[in-house]
């Protein structure tokens, strides 16, 4: 279910958004994971919402398939690697962009807004940290990390980063390398989860959630966002 419009290039792509109020709130644009906005990515949007947030989580896919939500059968998980695979990365960049300016736009929103990235989406929200887009950024188990390491140098708003370790997507030297890369930059913080695999957080799939660590996450989360934004 799609319930926004995002202005992008004079065209439009769909999002999500949840948690407007009577008063402005900070914002949060939630990057999805490669099964589009699906009922996994909205419940995420809505638990950051009851912790004060306006929350947007624009469509990703929409280049592709326009409102496409997959769960995750092996069929399915074949079509969100393809989609993913066919992704053209300045347009997706394009969109991310576009979502946060609507967002920080918005009458619900007082003009901060951070990223929330899952996955796919994680990986989007160290770029928007590394462009200046966002006033914080929270990153989830990022995908093709050694792709763009040379941002995490350069960063240009308080990132968090949280990983399983025991994500098979997210391999040791990865893993040191984004510890590396943030341990010693002030404002900064790596989240290493003991026993957590890829897509922790996911409460929607039948299999790979950890509640403990979502739930230890999504606080330090949170607290990070309020922090750097205040």
């Amino acid at each position: 279910m799609l319930n926004f419009q995002i202005p992008v290039q004079g065209d439009t792509i769909g999002g999500y958004i949840t948690g407007g109020s009577d008063h402005p709130r900070p914002g949060i644009v939630l990057l999805q994971e490669i099964f589009g906005v699906n009922d996994a990515m909205r419940l995420a949007a809505d638990q950051f919402a009851a912790d004060g947030f306006i929350v947007l989580v624009p469509d990703l896919f929409a280049q592709i398939s326009p409102g496409i939500e997959l769960g995750y059968s092996d069929e399915e998980r074949t079509t969100a690697i393809g989609y993913w695979q066919q992704l053209n990365e300045a347009r997706l960049q394009a969109d991310v962009t576009a979502a946060i300016c609507a967002l920080r736009s918005d009458p619900g929103c007082n003009g901060k807004v951070a990223a929330v990235g899952f996955c796919l989406g994680g990986k989007q929200a160290i770029i928007a940290a590394h462009a200046g887009l966002v006033d914080a950024a929270v990153s989830y188990y990022p995908v093709q990390v050694p792709e763009y390491r040379e941002m995490l140098r350069d960063l240009k708003c308080p990132l968090q980063v949280h990983v399983g370790d025991s994500d098979a997507h997210i391999p040791e030297e990865v893993q040191t390398m984004l510890k590396e890369a943030l341990r010693n930059m002030p404002g900064h913080e790596y989240h290493l989860h003991e026993g957590a695999g890829h897509g922790f957080y996911n409460s929607v799939r039948a299999f790979g959630y950890d509640p403990e660590a979502a739930r230890r996450s999504h606080h330090a989360a949170v607290e990070f966002i309020k922090a750097a934004i205040e």
